[in-house]
């Protein structure tokens, strides 16, 4: 009996252990599961999936709200340019009547009472189309239908515009002088700035080291010319562009004939015997007023000439951003000051052309307006001649890509130097280019700013000048702007002044 129950217990035991085995291996494999639902790839990729379908959802919507935001922006972009449009004119004046010319789509903005009527009610008839069209006339008040009174009434109307247009030019005559009084006031209250020296020093320039060279006289003199010389003072890239832009403007220029102007007579006839033209010529050939040549001889002579000469284009403080740059650059190496400083002048001599012996000054003259210094930059290199030489002090330099020569032409009390004489040389081979500006030793007004061109000779506009100065002191330039050198009162007010 005790076996037995011995046996049992051990059962039971037995079975409590046996049940508490499988518990235990039941949780065990309930985590074994869980831990590999949790790693398994599959469960992971669908995750990754849905939040990646989720946020493709929420970004297709968000494009296509925008897309929206922006069509409308465009549609009422568009509306307000068909209104803009609508109300676009041009209007013109002439002597005989005040012309509207329209634009493609639109109506003028301004009409004349009758015109204002009549077009509104044209428009009046066009609202309905349901209603019965008029085909009489639109009867106006205050106007008369009748054939000879309708003329009565144009007649009344150009009368009427031309007094507008006359009333017009009054205006404007008023205005111009108004701006002619405000120029004298701004002249008059001007004051000007003197520049005695300049004082080389080394710069520095987009990482270039520019340290000027001083160019000994080699001819013993009581001069006090200096010069000196910087090289790579403008690079490569600002060389080839004032070279295009200056072969640019030329070619554009070119295509009209320039007109031909010369200092006297005898310079005229010192060309024509040089040329072995026997032509005979006097001041009636000039046009009245200049010492121009008209068109028909102008185009003769430039054949006769064979276009010798050399071509110069000009640009004015402020007209580009270049000129900042360069006024700052040689203010730094040179300390000649920015407002003293005249027009930038790009000069090309084709080959077989130079420039003869000249003074940047005016020999004898008591007006200290004048050219105190110059600096001169060649663009390019030139393979044979092209030399700039000052003959009175035994310096003669060779034109290399980017180098700069500066000199001055006075002295400190503002005389003019005979010894700075110098010259271009011919250019056997190759194509010269520099660029110039020149310093006065007394600034004034007009100083630096392009001025007004003069109404004589009458001309086409844009035609270039070809100006040719002393025969034996001078050359033939050609210039795309217009001064007062070659008028008749302009030289007799210089002469009355000396």
């Amino acid at each position: 009996m005790k076996n037995k129950a011995r046996h049992r217990n051990l059962l039971i035991i037995g079975d409590k252990n046996g049940v508490h085995k499988n518990k235990e291996g039941f949780t065990k494999k309930n985590k074994e599961t869980r831990t590999t639902k949790e790693n398994d790839p599959k469960n992971r990729i669908s995750l990754e999936l849905f939040i990646f379908r989720t946020l493709f959802a929420v970004f297709t919507i968000g494009l296509i709200v925008y897309g929206l935001y922006i069509l409308n922006i465009s549609n009422n972009n568009n509306d307000t340019h068909k209104l803009n449009s609508e109300d676009s004119f041009v209007e013109l004046d002439s002597d005989d009547s005040d012309e509207t010319v329209r634009s493609s789509v639109g109506e003028p903005k301004e009409l004349h009472s009758e015109q204002r009527e009549l077009h509104s009610e044209q428009k009046e008839n066009m609202k309905d189309p349901s209603e019965k069209v008029d085909t009489k006339p639109p009867v106006r008040k205050g106007v008369n239908t009748e054939p000879s009174k309708i003329s009565e009434s144009q007649s009344s109307a150009k009368n009427q515009n031309s007094q507008l247009s006359e009333k017009n030019k009054k205006k404007q005559s008023k205005n111009k002088g108004k701006d002619i009084k405000d120029l004298k006031t701004e002249a008059e209250k001007f004051k000007p700035t003197y520049l005695k020296k300049m004082s080389p020093k080394k710069i520095f320039a987009d990482g270039r080291r520019l340290p000027p060279v001083e160019l000994l006289a080699q001819k013993p003199n009581n001069s006090s010319v200096r010069v000196f010389l910087y090289d790579e003072f403008l690079s490569e890239q600002e060389c080839d562009g004032l070279m295009k832009a200056h072969d640019s403007h030329v070619k554009e220029s070119s295509k009209i004939n320039p007109l031909l102007c010369f200092d006297t007579i005898e310079t005229l006839r010192k060309h024509l015997k040089a040329a072995h033209k026997k032509v005979k010529v006097t001041p009636a050939d000039f046009i009245p007023g200049t010492f121009c040549v008209n068109e028909t001889f102008s185009r003769q002579l430039s054949g006769w000439l064979k276009s010798n000469w050399s071509y110069s284009t000009a640009f004015y403080p402020g007209e580009s951003r270049f000129s900042k740059i360069f006024e700052y650059r040689v203010k730094e190496a040179t300390q000649l000051l920015p407002e003293n400083g005249g027009k930038f002048q790009i000069t090309s001599y084709p080959q077989g052309i130079g420039y003869k012996t000249h003074t940047d000054c005016v020999e004898g003259n008591v007006d200290e307006r004048d050219r105190m210094a110059t600096i001169l930059v060649y663009l390019q290199d030139v393979e044979d001649g092209g030399e700039t030489k000052f003959p009175e002090l035994g310096i003669w330099v060779k034109p290399r890509k980017g180098r700069a020569l500066v000199w001055n032409n006075m002295n400190e009390e503002g005389k003019c130097e005979p010894m700075s004489i110098h010259n271009a040389a011919v250019v056997n081979k190759g194509h010269k280019y520099i660029i110039q500006r020149w310093y006065y030793y007394k600034s004034f007004y007009s100083l630096g700013k392009r001025p007004p061109e003069p109404d004589l000779p009458a001309r086409a506009p844009g035609t270039p000048r070809v100006n040719c100065d002393e025969y034996e002191n001078g050359s033939c330039r050609w210039y795309d702007e217009w001064n007062y050198e070659h008028l008749v009162d302009y030289r007799n007010q210089r002469i009355n002044l000396k």
